[in-house]
């Protein structure tokens, strides 16, 4: 493995690692952190031994993260900084949940967090994902109630890793927002693909796919009804027309019907109820807080969303509601 790959690898895991210690805080102050991550003690061990300025570089935003700066400041008030993986794991012996160390360690983090600044930054914080919340709830309603039948495309966007980048979270940012930007234009001025009545799009970060976007696009059901063959075209102008063949793409509408389907993806007529409800569940996905996110890309956006529909002047006919 060259040089290169190394050190984007490394990047990655970085951004892996204040994940896993976010939702490591997170669950200690009686969260709800992602069950995909390893609350073992032998991880917790692993985290813990993991230094602070293993983060200066890379993220160098990383103490932003409320739960990230109660993580490290528990550590420097409880365990010396300088302690190895092996100290670590000599030091909370035995049971973790009956170690004095650990659970001043706990008690530290709990204190930190529960300290006026920084409850007002988690509030303020929650509030912020309550209102993009509400405000997908009533951008769905408003097109349902416009049209009778909605066609939801859903996709995931990203970029090849180039081995040739090598501040891995610099430079990939930087061109995703720009190719984001492109990609925004296209979607309501390109003639080469079908042109949405709405859209929402989230930024988020992976560990193997550094930068991508998920997005949520909505069509008139009326006059688009193949989901797949529209969530294909979008998808191929993404990866070869927008980024010069560098992107590369999820179609989450070619998915098992079970899957992504169930989720108010595809076809969704406006006397579905279910189906409108599992279409802004899974909208409100693309709503949520990423507190490590934010600790990497400062102030630039995560979160999208088109204008509200215009109400059509001719209505037509009432709807009728399938027996």
């Amino acid at each position: 493995m060259s040089l290169h790959i190394e050190y984007i690898q490394e990047s990655m895991d970085t951004i892996k690692d204040l994940r896993a210690i976010e939702a490591l805080s997170m669950k200690i102050c009686g969260g709800m952190p992602k069950n995909k991550y390893n609350h073992s003690k032998q991880n917790i061990i692993r985290l813990l031994s993991i230094p602070e300025d293993h983060f200066f570089n890379t993220v160098p935003l990383y103490a932003t993260n409320p739960f990230i700066s109660a993580f490290f400041w528990a550590k420097s008030v409880t365990l010396s900084p300088l302690l190895l993986f092996s100290d670590i794991k000599e030091l909370l012996n035995g049971n973790i949940r009956s170690n004095e160390e650990y659970m001043r360690f706990e008690n530290s983090l709990r204190d930190y967090i529960s300290t006026p600044d920084i409850s007002k930054i988690t509030k303020s914080m929650r509030n912020s994902q309550r209102k993009r919340e509400l405000s997908l709830d009533d951008y769905i309603d408003a097109f349902v109630n416009c049209y009778a039948r909605l066609t939801i495309i859903r996709l995931d966007l990203h970029l090849r890793l180039a081995p040739q980048q090598i501040n891995f979270t610099r430079d990939l940012l930087a061109d995703m927002i720009m190719f984001w930007g492109k990609f925004r234009r296209e979607l309501y001025e390109s003639k080469a693909i079908p042109n949405p009545m709405g859209f929402v799009g989230s930024l988020e970060h992976g560990h193997y796919r550094g930068f991508h976007f998920h997005v949520l696009l909505i069509y008139d059901g009326s006059k688009y009804q193949k989901d797949i063959r529209i969530s294909q075209l979008i998808g191929e102008h993404w990866k070869n027309k927008i980024t010069n063949g560098r992107g590369d793409y999820h179609n989450c509408n070619a998915t098992d019907p079970s899957g992504y389907k169930y989720y108010g993806v595809g076809r969704v007529d406006h006397w579905n109820t279910d189906k409108i409800s599992n279409l802004k569940l899974a909208a409100r996905y693309l709503a949520k807080t990423d507190y490590s996110l934010q600790a990497v890309i400062g102030n630039n956006r995560t979160f999208f969303r088109g204008n509200m529909p215009q109400p059509k002047k001719n209505m037509g006919r009432p709807r009728n509601i399938p027996s």
